[in-house]
């Protein structure tokens, strides 16, 4: 008969703390597998993430680990007690033995757990030590009330679920989370503050998919380019904030708020919406992070000095899943992976040569981004961006 850990939890986000502890219950508690049972209304507490998100992000965690597994036994309409899963759980692991993993922690409650005596007779428990917590009276009791316990090696992580949420709510890339799971977070704005409702109003349908696609884009990017993904996310999010805003209203906020002194920046709304929408991501979202804010301004003509952010921001905008093909687009996406800096220029160099076509002038800060990247790139990266 197969032998399977059941790790229940909120896992509100799921992090490496619970990866580790599975893996350990591997190790040292004689099971075959290991399944991971979020709960979709804990008794305890209520989530701040749904049952979906969660549910999601402890597939993406599991992913390549060949003896963990994910149930949806703790999604069942009406289950909050770990006893309420034992009918899905075996009916989804049929001819299975259920042994649950917990920590000392919880031992001293074990006899009172909800419908204890029918747990205990279908249920052996894996229970971990922790530095700090007396187990011998509390394992003691527990197996005087008919508790089958194995007590584990000591356990400790430096990771916890508060901790993260907190961390993720202030666009920090929290330590301890599995990279699949803080770009799901990222790319679904989990644990911050919900700006979507205010983003509908304030831009037409075609644009608020393009600022999803950014969003999305930008998290892939960041990840891949070892960039900050909170941030990326929220600025992909919002550097079209202002696109929505007719040009007379741009130019006069930003005539009264000193947002630009190039007139032809000025005149057109495809250039002015990237100043204006920064000034409105600091007055109107909150945001403070100077890079974020930087990564708004300069996603239209760049800027000398761009930093690895901004780059991301400037690239995902002009290669985000949802672009309608022109000339280049493959070419970029191609790029993107490789080099920001190389993309960027690239980007940049098409526009010159539209711009030159039409017989108007290209943007002068565009040619000092131009060169400021020309600097910064190795010479493969000169290579790959055509530069002689």
């Amino acid at each position: 008969m197969r032998k399977l850990g059941i790790l229940g939890g909120t896992f509100d986000p799921i992090h490496e703390g619970h990866i580790a502890l599975a893996r350990a219950a591997l190790r040292h508690g004689g099971v075959d597998q290991v399944v991971l049972l979020p709960m979709a209304r804990p008794a305890h507490r209520e989530a701040d993430a749904n049952e979906a998100d969660r549910m999601a992000m402890c597939r993406l965690a599991v992913q390549g680990e060949e003896n963990l597994l994910v149930s949806q036994a703790g999604m069942v309409s009406g289950v909050r007690f770990t006893q309420d899963t034992l009918n899905p759980l075996h009916k989804e692991f049929p001819h299975a033995r259920f042994t649950l993993i917990i920590g000392a922690d919880k031992l001293p409650s074990l006899p009172f757990w909800y419908e204890a005596d029918k747990l205990f007779s279908q249920c052996d428990f894996l229970c971990f030590s922790r530095s700090g917590v007396a187990t011998a009276e509390a394992l003691e009791k527990a197996r005087a009330a008919g508790a089958r316990v194995t007590l584990l090696p000591e356990f400790q992580t430096p990771y916890s679920a508060s901790m993260i949420r907190t961390q993720t709510a202030q666009y920090q890339d929290a330590p301890g989370l599995n990279r699949r799971v803080l770009c799901y977070m990222a790319e679904h704005g989990l644990y911050q503050q919900d700006f979507i409702p205010k983003l509908k109003g304030m831009m037409n349908p075609h644009r608020f998919q393009h600022t999803l696609g950014v969003r999305k884009e930008a998290v892939r990017l960041a990840a891949l380019h070892g960039l900050p993904v909170q941030k990326a996310a929220l600025a992909g999010l919002l550097h079209d904030c202002a696109k929505g805003m007719n040009l007379k209203d741009m130019q006069i906020m930003a005539r009264a708020h000193q947002l630009t002194d190039n007139e032809e920046v000025m005149a057109s709304t495809a250039l002015l919406h990237a100043p204006v929408g920064a000034y409105l991501a600091q007055t109107e979202f909150g945001i403070r992070d100077t890079d974020v804010l930087n990564a708004i301004r300069s996603h239209t003509v760049g800027r000398s000095g761009m930093s690895g952010l901004e780059m991301c921001i400037f690239v995902a905008d002009a290669t985000e899943e949802g672009r309608e093909e022109y000339d280049g687009l493959k070419e970029l996406r191609r790029l993107s992976d490789l080099s920001l800096p190389v993309a960027v220029y690239r980007s940049l160099q098409l526009t010159q040569e539209y711009i030159l076509k039409s017989n108007r002038t290209f943007n002068p800060t565009s040619l000092d981004t131009m060169a400021y990247l020309k600097g910064l790139m190795t010479s493969e990266e000169k290579q790959l961006a055509g530069i002689e």
